[in-house]
């Protein structure tokens, strides 16, 4: 079976060029970013028209991966151990499963 392994991160600086060389093979997919304006009095005492403003970008970006499940806890710790500063970075492994169709059928028939 097959598990996903979704990683979304965020930065103040673009994180494209260094995503592409560590995760090989990885569907990406833009977020929006995000923008935060404030506005700060140069003179708190005189001049009230004398205003500095600063801008807050925080960009965003969500990678998929497929792994096998005899490959995920190495591919785990490997993601775990990435070294990509100014970033914040969540991980979120899913897989699926199936259970046998007989026990699934005597399950039924038990009810």
């Amino acid at each position: 079976m097959a598990a996903k392994i979704r990683i979304i991160m965020k930065s103040f600086t673009s994180q494209a060029n260094k995503v592409a060389g560590i995760i090989p093979f990885a569907q990406k997919i833009g977020l929006p970013e995000s923008r935060s304006l404030f506005t700060v009095l140069r003179s708190p005492h005189i001049d009230k028209k004398s205003r500095e403003q600063f801008s807050m970008h925080v960009k965003k970006q969500f990678l998929v991966q497929k792994a096998q499940t005899h490959e995920l806890q190495k591919k785990f710790f490997w993601l775990k151990r990435m070294r990509l500063l100014g970033a914040q970075h969540e991980i979120q492994i899913s897989f699926k499963t199936r259970m046998d169709k007989k026990s699934l059928l005597g399950l039924q028939a038990a009810k």
